[in-house]
């Protein structure tokens, strides 16, 4: 984990060496500090994040460290089935074709997709867990890499599944880029993250388990989801019912009208 280095910038008003990740507002609420990161509320639009990111030199030695992929391996069964039900949106949805899913881990929501039907394909930025993926699941694609990477292949997906992944972001609008790419026009993305506009969720934001810097970095409640989405061509269909947990699970809708943003080289 990264230290104390990170000297959190408490206070309210315009900060000019940062911006909001969701709307680029420059006014913020300062809410605390946790494990050394300074946690902001965003005057504009209410996104709540850190202000001064880890660098992805940072990140990258975090993650080494954060996957736990041989215990992904225990109950393997019982995980793809879970997955099998919770995508059974998709496949009402989206009925078969392509399925992408975003920081896929050892596979199991990719294996579940095949099993609904889709020819499924799974990216992720760990190696290990890739490796795992494709000894385990010998039917399904699995690649190492990040969104910008799926998009640069040049494949477009009917039903992407983005899970528990935006949270960890440092910006938003490369992913809404790649996102706007991923999905066909009429295709479905379900995206999930935990909700810090719950009333599970602690008062004191700073309380809450999901806030765990560097971990996690921008949190989000409905609203601000929603407003990533139509940020990326996206009408929200519905949102998933969750009541064990503070936690957004969101169906969408590419609209067929949007135009997919250029990826530079």
């Amino acid at each position: 984990m990264v230290g104390n280095e990170h000297a959190p910038r408490i206070g309210m008003g315009s900060n000019e060496d940062s911006a909001c990740p969701l709307c680029h507002g420059n006014h913020f609420e300062a809410l605390g500090e946790k494990n050394g990161f300074a946690i902001v509320s965003c005057c504009g639009c209410g996104l709540r994040f850190v202000q001064g990111m880890p660098s992805g030199s940072e990140l990258g030695a975090l993650y080494k460290k954060y996957y736990a992929n041989e215990k992904n391996k225990r109950n393997s069964t019982r995980k793809v089935r879970r997955w099998w039900r919770k995508l059974l949106p998709l496949k009402l949805l989206a009925w078969k074709g392509l399925f992408l899913d975003l920081g896929c881990n050892t596979g199991f929501a990719v294996e579940a997709a095949r099993r609904l039907g889709f020819k499924a394909t799974g990216y992720d930025l760990s190696e290990q867990a890739i490796e795992l993926a494709r000894s385990t699941y010998g039917n399904c694609d699995f690649n190492y890499g990040t969104a910008r990477d799926a998009v640069l292949k040049g494949v477009r997906y009917d039903a992407v599944l983005c899970a528990e992944m935006i949270e960890h972001l440092t910006e938003l609008e490369p992913l809404a880029n790649a996102l706007s790419f991923l999905v066909k026009p009429g295709g479905i993305l379900y995206l999930t993250t935990p909700d810090a506009g719950r009333y599970r969720t602690p008062r004191e934001l700073l309380a809450w388990k999901e806030v765990c810097p560097p971990e996690h970095l921008i949190y989000f409640g409905r609203e601000q989801i929603s407003r990533f989405l139509r940020s990326a061509g996206f009408s929200v269909l519905f949102f998933l019912p969750v009541l064990h947990k503070s936690s957004i699970r969101v169906i969408a809708r590419r609209m067929p009208e949007a135009t997919s943003p250029g990826v530079e080289d």
